[in-house]
């Protein structure tokens, strides 16, 4: 395990930049690229660099990010291109506060101060996301991704303090523009992505845009594969002058082999570290876990009288997963012989219906002789997963339930005899819609207040089905009204920066039980945060330092008042609710262009989180994370040449886990003398390079290499008393032709 030690501190950066000392410089000269055509795979029409000048996000009104009392990350589609950032997974990587883990080959986890995200939307409107069968990762199929981190309850309703992740779609453009991109990496790694958008009469009124990408890729990890289809087709129109309409379809196919269902082990049976290297695999070569996923999604916009905006927008999500899964988790292998592992094995079908919608409208008002800007609209989702009863025929395993010898291990081994009865298991039901409103008050030229509120109803029900698919029983019926006040104020301190607080209420539904079989109550809370905000050199850079603070209450834990080994009917363990968990902490962020050629994007993140007892929680997430990207086009000097880099680095992370006694000499084949203890992942840096080179305006090469010094490290420790090794150095080059 790593153990590398770093004092990278950006949020210095920031402070510098906040204070105002140094921020004569004259405005930026014209840009000649703020308003060239995006090249490669981008064809949206202008270049945001890395910086975006406008979200909607946060609250539904079109607000800087310095006019936006949250923290706000936007991840822009030239930055993606930049750095090579194919997946949902590389954005978050990147992202200011986010942490990226995974629990095997399909298995992510996001969480952002302390706690996970499970709040996602596809162009606002709700969606789900769940760690084992998202198919939503591609982002060829996006323009940018926005993060807005801290709660949001007022346009999301439920969910932990956390983030909201809104991925925006790619649109047709009102010029013809088409391109094509071929990339080729470690691994064997071939991928090819194309994009077409523009009017499809003469007057332009009616626009499509097609776009998609086929991957096929090996990985350092033996004998796993993957292949990815990705595809999206949306047409629009105007409809009059003051009415749009966009109708599209994106679909997703991911097909692994060699998946993983676990982690590698981090010791032997004797109770010594283990050295496995980072292409471990325990699973058997067929191992999958196949998902694929379609939306259909519609939006109108309409322009109304006054200056109001009316939006309404409806997303229909299909998604399926299969799982065939065989994997060396438990246990610990002899160091000597390498016995000792025990086999899970796995046959699940999973599917999954989803419809959601967003609608709002927004517009100014006047009070008191000034303008001030109102919000008001709706958003729900109606969410079914279907559990089929299909699973492995235990009675024909073709194959043993341990692996003889983990250092021989080649994964090939016959199939399972399969019971597939296309029958519903367990139908799993969550509903959760909202109505919210919100004012932007402008007392003075410099104070901004946002006043809003959302009430959600909340309900969720799992019913248990027969073998033959006969209805037996209803469990965990649950529902909720919440309402969620918000509120967030903005005062320009100077032309350049501002200061600003927000507060929101916490509120989140949960299945845990207390020693009664009855229910917790929802968790809730509250999230304060506060600090500076600027845009600086004629508003290309944006940089904010922000403080934030977490209370929650009616946290679960495990009841110390029942007995051991006792177990809830549905065999679950009890829990009660306790005054909760309070976080602490603070962000710093820069991101845009210091000059025209020199763009930056990053950010500092310290988060503590402690129980009512004054015990640090949520150990898996670190305490410290820092993030620096930056490129700089050095054309006049090197003509058409771009290079560019960046840090990742977090400090520790750990865990309880169960580990042997070391130097015990339990016998093979018994069960070796077990200790709680932590398991750890010390603090480590990663580096990245990019090099672009623009043959002519229509024809460029990018070079990326992540992990550039080839640090071996854990991306999560503890999960089956194992960890999970993060990618060795990755060398992609990517082609890229616009037409």
């Amino acid at each position: 395990m790593s153990s590398t030690r770093s004092k990278f501190r950006p949020a210095a950066l920031a402070m510098v930049l906040l204070s105002g000392t140094a921020l004569t410089t004259p405005a930026f000269a014209d840009d000649a690229t703020a308003d060239a055509t995006v090249e490669g795979v981008v064809v949206a029409g202008v270049k945001e660099g890395y910086g975006a000048k406008i979200t909607e996000s946060a609250a539904k009104l079109p607000l800087s990010l310095r006019e936006t009392p949250q923290s706000v990350t936007v991840i822009t589609r030239e930055r993606m291109d930049d750095f090579g950032l194919v997946t949902v997974a590389n954005v978050l990587e990147q992202t200011t506060g986010i942490t990226v883990q995974e629990n095997d080959s399909n298995r992510v986890n996001f969480t952002s101060r302390g706690f996970s995200i499970s709040n996602f939307q596809l162009d606002g409107v709700p969606t789900a996301y769940s760690s084992g069968n998202s198919v939503m990762g591609d982002t060829v199929l996006y323009d940018r991704v926005e993060v807005v981190r801290g709660a949001t309850g007022l346009v999301t309703g439920s969910g932990d303090p956390s983030a909201t992740v809104n991925l925006l779609r790619k649109a047709p453009t009102h010029d013809f523009a088409a391109s094509v991109a071929a990339v080729a990496g470690s691994w064997n790694r071939g991928r090819i992505e194309a994009d077409v958008s523009g009017p499809i009469f003469a007057d332009g009124r009616v626009r499509a845009r097609i776009a998609g990408a086929f991957e096929d890729r090996e990985s350092y990890i033996d004998f796993y594969e993957e292949k990815k289809k990705i595809g999206l087709a949306v047409i629009e129109a105007d409809i009059t002058d003051s009415t749009l309409v966009r109708v599209g379809v994106d679909y997703t196919e991911v097909t692994p082999k060699g998946t993983t269902w676990g982690t590698t082990p981090l010791y032997y049976r004797d109770g010594s570290p283990t050295s496995f290297d980072r292409s471990y695999n325990a699973a058997a070569r067929w191992s999958t876990w196949d998902r694929n996923s379609t939306n259909y999604y519609a939006v109108l916009e309409q322009d109304l009288p006054g200056d109001w905006k009316f939006r309404a927008a409806y997303n229909k999500r299909d998604s399926d997963s299969t799982a065939k899964l065989y994997y060396g988790f438990g246990g610990y292998p002899d160091p000597n012989n390498g016995s000792g592992l025990t086999v899970a094995d796995y046959f699940n079908v999973y599917e999954q219906e989803e419809t959601a919608f967003d609608v709002y409208a927004s517009g100014p008002l006047e009070l008191f002789g000034r303008k001030h800007e109102l919000v008001i609209g709706a958003n729900g989702y109606d969410r079914d997963g279907t559990t089929l009863n299909d699973s492995i025929d235990a009675s024909k395993r073709p194959y043993a339930m341990t692996i003889p010898n983990i250092f021989t291990w080649d994964g090939r081994i016959p199939e399972p005899v399969l019971l597939r009865y296309g029958t519903p298991a367990q139908i799993d039901r969550i509903k959760e819609t909202g109505v919210y409103g919100a004012v932007r008050l402008n007392p003075t030229d410099r104070l901004k207040i946002i006043v809003g509120a959302r009430s959600s109803q909340y309900e969720t029900q799992s019913d248990r089905y027969k073998l033959s698919g006969v209805y037996d029983r209803t469990a965990n019926a649950y529902s909720e009204d919440k309402v969620t006040p918000y509120f967030g104020a903005i005062f320009d301190i100077t032309s350049q920066i501002s200061a600003y607080v927000s507060y929101s209420d916490l509120f989140k539904p949960q299945s845990n039980k207390d020693k009664n079989n009855d229910q917790l109550p929802p968790v809730i809370g509250a999230n304060y945060e506060g600090g500076l905000k600027g845009e600086f050199f004629d508003g290309q850079l944006y940089a904010a330092v922000v403080g934030f603070y977490v209370q929650q209450d009616n946290l679960a834990e495990v009841d110390p008042t029942v007995p051991d080994g006792f177990l809830l009917p549905d065999g679950s363990t009890a829990y009660r609710a306790v005054t909760g968990a309070e976080t602490r902490g603070f962000e710093a962020e820069i991101t845009g262009q210091l000059t025209p050629r020199w763009r930056v994007a990053g950010g500092y993140t310290y988060a503590y989180t402690e129980s009512a007892a004054k015990v640090r929680i949520n150990t898996l997430n670190p305490r410290n994370i820092a993030r620096i990207q930056t490129s700089y086009d050095l054309s006049g000097r090197f003509e058409g040449l771009t290079i560019g880099g960046g840090l990742n680095w977090q400090s520790e992370i750990y865990t309880l886990a169960s580990i042997p006694v070391p130097g015990n000499t339990s016998a093979p084949g018994t069960n070796p003398p077990l200790l709680r203890t932590n398991v750890s992942q010390g603090s480590y840096i990663l580096a990245s390079l990019m090099a672009r080179y623009r043959f002519n305006e229509k024809l460029s090469a990018t070079l990326n290499v992540d992990n550039l010094f080839d640090e071996t490290y854990y991306r999560r420790v503890g999960f089956y008393n194992g960890g999970y090794y993060g990618e060795p150095r990755k060398v992609t080059l990517t082609l890229r032709a616009a037409f």
